[in-house]
């Protein structure tokens, strides 16, 4: 993959976070109102668009994933501390066909923190998740650690029911397996866009 094509990449993915940085500093111009409280919870359900972005090597050597768009799906379970901070686990998964028609298939299971930006009737869930990453290709399989940093944009329709869209980040630590030299160790860079289904309890 061409730098000018990773530079487009990351030029997109700071345009997701930074514009919502407006946003977000309305909040603090205003005391939120108290809408959640210790122990309540919500359960999230989001499927949609993967984009593979590009593989880089711990010395800094960019190639291109040579895959597909992909589809991914989540469910996600969190409890509340208070009405800005919640915490809770994700289990997700993705699927998508390389280059030669195979199938890549990855499976996260993630613990997650997050903070909530209220600007009534939106919410906005800044959050990192990190955990592992079961990966199949073809007859090889293995275990990474995966981060998840994100946030969500979500419209509050009632007390019970969110709908909203997720711009995700996956960045996944991935060793060398098997016979494998140590340089075929890498990071792996998918951008996740999920409308979300959300119910808080």
């Amino acid at each position: 993959m061409k730098i000018s094509g990773i530079a487009a990449y990351l030029f997109i993915i700071i345009l997701f976070f930074s514009g919502t940085t407006a946003i977000f500093a309305q909040e603090e111009k205003s005391r939120p109102i108290e809408i959640y409280s210790l122990g309540q919870q919500n359960i999230s359900l989001s499927a949609g668009l993967m984009i593979p972005l590009f593989f880089s090597s711990f010395d800094g050597e960019i190639s291109s994933t040579n895959l597909s768009l992909g589809f991914t799906g989540s469910l996600r379970w969190s409890v509340h501390l208070n009405n800005n901070l919640m915490v809770g686990a994700e289990i997700g998964g993705m699927i998508c066909k390389s280059e030669l028609e195979n199938m890549l298939l990855m499976l996260p299971v993630t613990a997650q923190a997050a903070y909530i930006f209220h600007v009534y009737p939106f919410e906005l869930p800044l959050f990192l998740g990190m955990g592992m990453n079961v990966i199949k290709y073809e007859d090889q399989s293995h275990i990474d650690f995966i981060l998840k940093p994100g946030f969500s944009s979500l419209w509050k329709y009632s007390s019970s029911w969110s709908f909203g869209l997720n711009f995700v980040y996956w960045w996944i630590f991935q060793g060398a397996t098997g016979s494998q030299d140590d340089s075929m160790a890498r990071m792996c860079n998918f951008l996740e866009i999920t409308p979300t289904l959300q119910y808080n309890f």
